[in-house]
């Protein structure tokens, strides 16, 4: 069943149906397999439901035996691991372009009154949370467009060969509070990029990496604390411009109280702990000139300020932490030539995914349950790891992520 499963990714064929005839066509394959009948197609999704754990545990375990190779192939491109998030999308009816078409048409109609109505966002926001038929199918924001998708965290090194898939659960990580689809990525990258890396580490504790390679996404001050004080990563992460507000910045009393930015001797309001999954801990300062009161039993605030610093109708809102610099002072001076680099390499995990997608066509499958699509991205995973084993027994490492060229 797997040799049958990983022929399916090399020759990029869509369905188990067309499988199961190209299998019937041919002897060769079938001896290759040991198969001395062909199974039906609902066989191949039973065992991928079944044996999903094992495929798991099969991928981590070819990690381990292929991180010599990879060292062998380039010592320095091992040393960097990238991340970047994804999405597998179902074959939902929800991600048929004409279930939001539909939608838009209609709300579009009731509109035309109303010229300053923004028919697509509100469309946008109608759509439901989830997929009717796949609950663990969310609507997100991928690739610059809005999907119902299964998300996940990928990791590569620097040569673009995946060393670890995370699958996360949009509500565990409270990213519903983004005010667009853009700010809900960002939030998903960099709250989900600590858990990953854990969990990498737990599995393979002997791996050491020199950089960390990531886009703007996963800029928060968690990620850099945890790569550089935990791990000994030095973080190449550009900064995020919705994470750096051109705001008038509050500045310290002596007692290391923020103040108001527009003058020094407004000391701003001690408003609590927030403490939030995936983050650190941090203190909330409120601005000076606003009062948190309660209205018709909800919590709500009163600005009281001739010129306030910002637009917000709570004012200024600001947060401190222990280590603040580690965001802004990095170990590598952003845009240095070093810096510049490094950088460069960060597309491969995008190459790597494409790939993954395209070409060993986990995205043409037409699945729609859960764990028979997790099988199949870790299958696919498995079949880049065996075309690596491959290439460094035939000696050819000019493509090591290239299967077509290697079939070639």
């Amino acid at each position: 069943m797997l040799t049958a499963l990983f022929i399916q990714k090399i020759l990029s064929i869509p369905t188990v149906q067309l499988l199961v005839h190209a299998l019937k066509l041919s002897k060769e394959l079938r001896e290759l397999c040991g198969f001395k009948r062909v199974p039906h197609p609902s066989q191949f999704s039973r065992f991928k439901s079944i044996f999903l754990k094992d495929l798991e545990n099969f991928f981590n375990n070819l990690v381990n035996l292929t991180e010599p190779i990879c060292q062998a192939i380039n010592p320095s491109l091992s040393n960097i691991l990238i991340a970047d998030t994804t999405g597998f999308q179902p074959y939902v009816r929800e991600n048929n372009p004409k279930f939001f078409d539909s939608l838009y048409r209609n709300i579009k109609k009731f509109s035309k009154s109303n010229p300053d109505f923004d028919a697509h966002s509100y469309a946008c926001s109608k759509m439901p949370k989830f997929a009717h038929s796949n609950p663990d199918a969310k609507f997100s924001y991928i690739n610059g467009h809005y999907c119902y998708s299964i998300k996940a965290t990928i990791l590569t090194n620097g040569l673009g060969i995946i060393q670890h898939i995370s699958f996360y659960d949009d509500d565990s990580l409270d990213v519903n509070t983004a005010k667009s689809a853009a700010e809900s990525k960002d939030l998903y990258d960099s709250k989900t990029l600590i858990p990953s890396l854990k969990e990498f580490f737990n599995l393979h504790p002997n791996f050491s990496y020199r950089y960390f390679l990531g886009d703007a996404g996963f800029d928060s001050f968690d990620n850099y604390k945890y790569l550089f004080s935990k791990l000994g990563i030095i973080p190449i992460i550009p900064i995020n411009p919705r994470n750096s507000k051109n705001l008038p910045q509050p500045t310290f009393n002596s007692d290391g109280i923020p103040t108001c930015p527009r003058d020094p001797s407004l000391k701003m309001s001690y408003d609590g702990i927030v403490r939030e999954k995936g983050r650190a801990t941090r203190i909330k300062w409120l601005c000076p000139m606003s009062k948190k009161v309660r209205l018709n039993g909800k919590t709500t605030y009163i600005l009281q300020c001739d010129n306030p610093c910002t637009p917000s109708k709570c004012g200024r809102i600001f947060y401190t932490t222990l280590d603040i610099d580690f965001r802004k002072n990095t170990v590598v001076p952003r845009n240095s030539k070093k810096w510049s680099k490094l950088y460069e390499k960060r597309p491969i995990i995008e190459k790597s995914i494409s790939l993954l997608k395209s070409s060993i066509a986990v995205d043409s499958f037409k699945l729609i349950n859960t764990r028979s699509i997790k099988a199949d991205v870790f299958l696919g995973a498995i079949t880049q790891h065996i075309g690596l084993i491959i290439t460094a027994k035939l000696g050819t490492f000019e493509h090591p992520l290239s299967l077509k060229k290697l079939l070639a």
